[in-house]
């Protein structure tokens, strides 16, 4: 949704529109938000990375240690790892990392994703309950300071904070079936993901675009 900042007034107001002067605000002082809750847990995305991470973690230690017997010993060596147990131990680490990600990712419970796009560029907040074993799943410490009371009166905890300026994106993949903008500081890797509901895909769409033609 569309908020826009009047300097007269010192006051937001949703839509494009002063609500207490009636003044249309300038692109400058119009920033697009909205919020999505997420479950890290049934995203695909997030099991494709997983997934894609311990496949490489399996080839390339069965590659080092092929390599390390064929430099040490020769081609018999090389041959003799082929024909052990070491192989199957090996890529025992892709089930055994799915279990560990599939802990993690369960005790990681829901988050809310609050998105800002503004003319500087896109912002991104992470936002779950309050909980020591929540912060813990996600590889964070417990800082109490970060808990913040939202608007129903309950406490939210700030996960993590990411920002990407419009100069600093490189590519632009849109996603409309799939509700997403990629924004790729690096191309095609690591992007900032935008999850939008879809009654606010155009609108965003159009923010993203008017920012990032050519890219």
């Amino acid at each position: 949704m569309i908020y826009s900042y009047c300097k007269h007034c010192k006051a937001e107001s949703p839509g494009d529109t002063c609500q207490t002067c009636g003044k249309r605000a300038s692109a400058a002082a119009q920033r697009n938000v909205w919020s999505a809750s997420f479950l890290p847990l049934t995203d695909s995305r997030t099991w494709k990375g997983i997934l894609l991470t311990l496949v490489l973690a399996c080839v390339l230690c069965f590659l080092l240690l092929i390599g390390l017997d064929a430099l040490l010993l020769g081609p018999s060596g090389a041959s003799r790892v082929l024909q052990g147990n070491l192989p199957a131990l090996i890529f025992s680490i892709l089930p055994l990392g799915l279990l560990i990600a599939f802990l993690f990712l369960y005790l990681q419970g829901r988050e809310t994703l609050v998105f800002v796009l503004d003319p500087r560029g896109a912002h991104l907040q992470t936002w779950h309950e309050p909980s020591r074993k929540k912060s813990w799943a996600r590889l964070q410490t417990a800082d109490a300071s970060r808990d913040v009371p939202n608007p129903a009166g309950s406490m939210m905890h700030l996960s993590q904070e990411r920002h990407m300026l419009w100069q600093d994106v490189q590519s632009v993949q849109y996603k409309p079936h799939q509700s997403l903008i990629l924004l790729y500081h690096t191309p095609h890797c690591a992007p900032m993901v935008l999850r939008l509901p879809q009654a606010e895909y155009e609108m965003a769409a159009a923010y993203v675009s008017k920012h990032c033609k050519g890219k």
